[in-house]
This record gives structure tokens, C-alpha cells and sequence, in this order.
């Protein structure tokens, strides 16, 4: 196996789970009752973003690095914003994308 192919394999598998984990934290709704209009759309963008951060591990493992790297990092950065932490589900993500950009000039 190539150099190339394995960083896109693991990017992939990195973004995989981190969007995974993305979602479960979208779906995870406050117990208290009170939800507002905010809350939902928090949840919503965060959800709008683990899909993006799988797709971006897809664009990884298909071939196209740069851009699926890229994609992924910045991802990976927005999920950070939007959490306002520094998350196991975010860095996943951004290091994803780390790998790919990696990737993509690794030699074949």
C-alpha cells in the first residue's frame, strides 16, 4: 500500500468518526424542556456539519486529497467555532483533514 493511499484511508476513517460523533452531539437534546428557537439551531448547524465532515473523509478516500483535506479541516475548525471547545470530535476531524492535505503531496 502507498504512502498516499494509506494517510487517505486513516483521513478518512479520522473524519468518519469524528462526524459521527458530531451527530450524536446534534441529537443530544436538552432534558429540561425549555427549547428555544437558538438551541435547535445550534443543533441543526452541527448536524449540517457532521455531514459535511463525512463527505469531506469521502472526498478523502476517493482520491481527491487537496480538496477533501482542505474541505475537512476547515470543517474540522467551524465544528470548533460553533462548539466553542476544543472537542475529541473536532480535532478528529481537523486532523482528518490534516492527514489528507498531508497526503496529497505525498509522493505515490
Amino acid at each position: 500500500m502507498s504512502e498516499k493511499r494509506f494517510l487517505a484511508i486513516l483521513g478518512f476513517l479520522l473524519a468518519l468518526i469524528g462526524g459521527i460523533l458530531v451527530l450524536a452531539g446534534a441529537l443530544n437534546l436538552p432534558r429540561s424542556g425549555n427549547l428555544d428557537l437558538s438551541a435547535i439551531a445550534e443543533r441543526a448547524v452541527e448536524g449540517i456539519l457532521g455531514v459535511a465532515a463525512i463527505l469531506g473523509g469521502v472526498y478523502l478516500y476517493r482520491g481527491r486529497m487537496s480538496t477533501g483535506g482542505l474541505a475537512t479541516l476547515v470543517i474540522g475548525i467551524a465544528i470548533m467555532i460553533v462548539t466553542r471547545s476544543i472537542s475529541l470530535d473536532a480535532v478528529l476531524v481537523a486532523v482528518g483533514g490534516a492527514l489528507g492535505i498531508i497526503g496529497a503531496g505525498a509522493r505515490t
